[in-house]
């Protein structure tokens, strides 16, 4: 590392109250099955390589933590983000419906925020974003009281920004926000282990 060189810290969260509980099929508790997206969520946060990863939630969320990962209870957005500045230089929000996100999506994120302030990663099939990444502290010009990962903020952002570079689209994947959702999830791709687990007797 270069004299003056830094190390960016970087963070990605999965934000437990945009779960898979509409998306489980017929004869799958619907409990069951939201936590089962959200730890396979987490999973892949975890694996990530370079970045810590932690949970947005109550303190039922504990035990699926990772020794040293922080949590942070369900707040406002502008709240959360100015407790996660004092821990990282860039953090990416996930829903906890997508069991099956590829690291990758994620990594691109990151990747792409050491030049824009914000980047976003829409959802495939649907009206939201299954990332949602910011450089930090967040920008001023960022209107934080109208982005949720339930909607694709990026007309917001892009009417908000002072310059175009400052917002990044990533590649968009598929969240589990109804029944028809489950046939997206591709078996052959590694991962997604313990909603894998509760559908196997249904997939043949």
């Amino acid at each position: 590392m270069t004299a003056g060189s830094h190390v960016r810290r970087r963070l990605v969260l999965v934000v437990a109250r945009y779960d898979a509980a509409g998306a489980a099929p017929p004869g799958v508790d619907r409990a069951a099955f939201a936590r089962a997206c959200l730890a396979d969520t987490y999973e892949v946060a975890s694996e990530l390589v370079d970045a810590r990863s932690g949970l947005v939630g109550g303190p039922e969320l504990d035990d699926l933590l990772w020794r040293g990962s922080p949590r942070f209870d369900d707040q406002g957005l502008a709240t959360l983000l100015d407790a996660c500045a004092e821990l990282a230089d860039e953090v990416v929000l996930v829903p906890a419906d997508a069991p099956d996100l590829p690291g990758l999506a994620l990594a691109k994120q990151l990747k792409v925020l050491h030049r824009a302030d914000v980047a976003v990663a829409p959802e495939w099939g649907g009206p939201g974003c299954v990332a949602l990444g910011f450089r930090l502290p967040v920008a001023a010009w960022v209107p934080l009281e109208h982005l949720d990962l339930d909607l694709d903020p990026r007309s917001v952002l892009e009417a908000a920004a002072p310059s175009p570079g400052l917002v990044e689209t990533t590649p968009q994947w598929h969240r589990l926000r109804g029944p028809a959702a489950v046939h997206r999830l591709d078996p052959a791709l590694e991962g997604w282990e313990e909603t894998r687990a509760l559908l196997s007797p249904r997939r043949t």
